[in-house]
């Protein structure tokens, strides 16, 4: 099993070949130590500095040559709101849920939550259970370490 201490952007790929791809959720992401399956069934442990955040098209370094982070599709609630009214009420329900948030065009998004969902079907707001990579608006930031 390999363990991986750093990572690197992809602008620093250089010569070595991506040989494998990790597929994470935006948990999985936030998380410096755990150990996984990629793509192609090799396992891996993740030993990061405490605080690192992955994001999509980061670079893990094995002997035989780069693993990339891939964004995996995620149960979401997709919701629609239809004015300025409805998605202050709607931002409110999650952030009052302390469930992550993230936006789209015209449309919010939240991991699926089957309570939420009936509440704000219940408001007459529209919602959609979907499976989308997601990122939520806290992890858009430019600033990152590596």
């Amino acid at each position: 099993m390999d363990v991986i201490e750093q990572i690197a952007r992809p602008e620093a790929g250089g010569t070595r070949a991506v040989v494998d791809r990790v597929a994470l959720t935006w948990e999985q992401r936030q998380k410096s130590r755990q150990k996984l399956r990629t793509v192609g069934g090799r396992e891996i442990a993740l030993a990061l500095p405490t605080g690192t955040r992955l994001h999509a098209g980061d670079l893990l370094a094995t002997a035989e040559g780069w693993i990339e982070v891939q964004l995996a599709a995620e149960d979401l609630l997709l919701i629609r709101p239809r004015d300025p009214k409805e998605t202050a009420f709607v931002a409110y329900q999650i952030g009052n849920r302390h469930l992550p948030l993230g936006l789209a065009e015209q449309t919010l998004q939240t991991p699926y939550e089957p309570v939420l969902a009936a509440y704000l079907s219940q408001q007459g707001i529209p919602v959609e259970r979907i499976q989308l990579p997601f990122t939520p608006v806290s992890a858009l930031g430019t600033h990152r370490h590596a």
